[in-house]
Order: structure tokens, then C-alpha cells, then sequence
């Protein structure tokens, strides 16, 4: 039943604005690096190791997070603008169903995004190589360790993310509390307290200098993720249909 439910849940997202903004966020990413790059360079040399770090840091840092919270906002905000919330739950389908069927969906998109960002990242270095520069070395990056790395280290944020923009109807809030949790990585993300925010998660998975920080945030993400969907999936068993 769920892989139906997602199956179904991917055909009502064909030509979607959640569907352009899975490009549209990386998309603006590797324009923002390339620029800044193109911009600054004075010595025609590009370390493409910085250039990859610079890339996933403002991905990690800022637009991934607040993806996520615009993400959530739209897959579930359908249901909410078209009222087809109770009309879906009349069906043959347990809430908690349809709840994991969203969350899986959302994460395709998650995925979709990450895999977006290399891919673009990727056509920019190539234009670097029309404009003349050397591209000797610049494909050197563990593609898979950042996609795995990525998505495991942003599951809390994803799970928190779904749940509030499936119970509040107005997409305001879910954006409003990702924009507030993604500020607060300024603060809690640089110190040692990063580990009680699951936002700061995803920067110290991609960019901490330790290999075993970076498995200490992967550890916890995994664990805080599956323990919080594990209680929200239950208590929207309990709550049945009632939405905000």
C-alpha cells in the first residue's frame, strides 16, 4: 500500500512548483559560486577541492535547510489548498500511511536536490573549461560520500519539516520555522552544542575538518530522525484526521 500511495503521490507532482524548486535552489547555488569564483579569480588557477567545499558549505549552511522547509511546505500544502486532506483519508488508507508515503516522497526530493547540486555544479566547472580554465582534477570528489552524507545528516530536519507543514495549513509557518532554525546555526552550529541541534547537522557532516565528527553528526541524525518519526508516525495515529 505505501509504494502505491507514493507512486501515486509522484503523479500529482508532474510539472508542480515543488518539482522546479528541486532544480531552482541548487540551480542558484552553482550561480552564486560560479560567479563569485569568475569574479575573484585573479590568478586563472581554480583549487577545485575549495571550489566543491565552497559550493556544499552554502548548500549545507543555508539553502539546503530552508529547501527542505519550502519542500515539506509544498508537497503537503496541496493537500491543504485543495482540501483533499479527508477525501484521500476516506479511502481504504490509514492516516499513518499516507504520513510515511508523504515523508518518502519528500525524501525523493531530498535526494533529487542533492544529485541537482553536483550535476550543476558540475556544468559550471565545464563552462570554467570553455572560459579557459584548467580542469585538471576538478571531478576528484567523493560524489557519493556528499549524497549520502547530505541526505542522512538533514533526516531530522526533514521529518520535523513534514510534520509541521502537515498539520498547519497555512505554508507561512513551516518557512517561518525553517528560517528561524537555519538562523540559529550561526550560534549553536559553531560550538560545542552543536549536537543538540539537529540543523546543524548537515554543515558538520559535510564540512567538519574531523572524519569523526562528521560520522558523529551522521550517528546522531540517523538516530534523532528515526526516533522522531517513530513518535510523530504514531501520534498522527492517534490524532486521525484532524488538521490545523
Amino acid at each position: 500500500m505505501i509504494f502505491t500511495l507514493i507512486r501515486v503521490e509522484l503523479l500529482k507532482v508532474k510539472r508542480s512548483l515543488a518539482l522546479l524548486m528541486m532544480l531552482a535552489c541548487p540551480l542558484m547555488v552553482a550561480i552564486l559560486c560560479f560567479g563569485v569564483q569568475l569574479k575573484t579569480n585573479k590568478t586563472g588557477v581554480i583549487r577545485w577541492d575549495m571550489y566543491w567545499a565552497g559550493n556544499t558549505a552554502i548548500w549545507g549552511y543555508f539553502m539546503f535547510p530552508l529547501y527542505l522547509a519550502l519542500i515539506t511546505g509544498l508537497l503537503n500544502g496541496n493537500e491543504h489548498k485543495n482540501a483533499t486532506w479527508r477525501l484521500m483519508l476516506t479511502l481504504p488508507i490509514q492516516s499513518r500511511q499516507l504520513f510515511l508515503a508523504k515523508f518518502a516522497l519528500a525524501v525523493i526530493f531530498m535526494f533529487g536536490a542533492n544529485l541537482a547540486l553536483i550535476l550543476m555544479t558540475s556544468l559550471a566547472i565545464f563552462v570554467f573549461g570553455l572560459l579557459g580554465f584548467s580542469t585538471l582534477q576538478a571531478f576528484e570528489f567523493d560524489f557519493l560520500r556528499f549524497i549520502f552524507f547530505a541526505c542522512v545528516s538533514a533526516l531530522p530536519i526533514l521529518v520535523f519539516q513534514h510534520w509541521i507543514s502537515w498539520r498547519v495549513q497555512n505554508i507561512v509557518a513551516p518557512l517561518a520555522a525553517g528560517v528561524i532554525a537555519t538562523m540559529g546555526i550561526v550560534q549553536i552550529g559553531q560550538s560545542e552544542k552543536w549536537v543538540y541541534y539537529p540543523w546543524s547537522y548537515v554543515m558538520t557532516a559535510l564540512n567538519a575538518t574531523s572524519i569523526d565528527v562528521r560520522h558523529q553528526a551522521i550517528i546522531l541524525a540517523s538516530t534523532v530522525a528515526v526516533c522522531l518519526l517513530g513518535i510523530l508516525t504514531y501520534w498522527i495515529g492517534r490524532r486521525g484526521v484532524e488538521f490545523e
